[in-house]
């Protein structure tokens, strides 16, 4: 009879403790840093430069335009 209560407390003890264990604590998961890369390339806008130099040709023809219809309109 010793035999049998030492076999069921020794395996309510292992299956209890079976049981506490079922559910586990999960191991953390280490997420990866974020890295943020510049990107310093050309961009698709226009540099100052160009606009500048745009107004001044733009200035140049509308300059030699009116100059020369001036000069047709003054015929004697």
């Amino acid at each position: 009879m010793k035999k049998i209560t030492s076999f069921a407390l020794v395996s309510s003890l292992v299956l209890a403790s079976s049981a506490a264990f079922a559910g586990g604590m999960v191991e953390p998961t280490v997420e990866p840093v974020p890295v943020v890369v510049e990107d310093n390339g050309s961009s698709s806008a226009l540099p100052l430069w160009a606009i500048i130099a745009g107004v001044v040709v733009v200035g140049a023809v509308l300059s030699n335009d009116s100059g020369s219809n001036s000069n047709t309109n003054s015929a004697p």
